[in-house]
């Protein structure tokens, strides 16, 4: 175990994003594993059309990458935003990769943190998917009470897949009740 601490020690380092400060774009290859200290990001990309969407919110002692590209899987297409002032820690394809050939306690929770990242997209893909614009707004502002207080509402609507109009006025009338 204490040859584990010294591993993530000698691996990550610690980095201060400024609000709106991308730390990742989507011309660029996700080579990084963050740890959120304290601070949000998001995670978002431009559909052919354009059109911002954002597929997560990172809050403190959440992990945040681009899966896909980090694991070299796929070329990266999305950007890594602070939503405000975070503190990350960070680590690189390569030596996080290194560190887990040295331990099986930090390659079994990296299997744990996997599993995490799988329900939570799937859950996401079926809000998606199977609710409507209003239920989605309202199961948002229900279950999602620290990100609504976090973020803009711009940015939500991004996430919720509506309107920054809409969202507002879904809003408005959800706490109205």
């Amino acid at each position: 175990m204490e040859s584990d601490k010294k591993l993530i020690s000698e691996n990550f380092n610690l980095f201060k994003v400024r609000k709106d400060q991308i730390i990742i774009s989507d011309t660029e290859d996700c080579d990084k594993l963050f740890f959120i200290i304290k601070g949000s990001l998001r995670i978002f990309y431009f559909t052919p059309l354009n059109v911002e969407v954002t597929r997560t919110f990172i809050l403190e002692n959440e992990f945040c990458t681009n899966l896909i590209s980090f694991s070299g899987q796929a070329v990266n297409k999305e950007n890594i935003q602070a939503l405000e002032d975070t503190f990350v820690f960070y680590i690189r394809r390569k030596n996080f990769y290194e560190m887990l050939a040295q331990s099986h306690v930090l390659t079994e929770l990296y299997a744990k943190i996997l599993e995490q990242f799988i329900a939570r997209h799937l859950s996401h893909f079926q809000f998606m998917n199977m609710l409507t614009p209003k239920e989605r707004v309202e199961k948002f502002l229900t279950d999602s009470i620290e990100i609504n207080r976090r973020v803009k509402d711009k940015i939500i609507a991004t996430y919720l897949g509506v309107t920054p109009e809409y969202f507002s006025k879904t809003k408005n009338a959800f706490y109205k009740k």
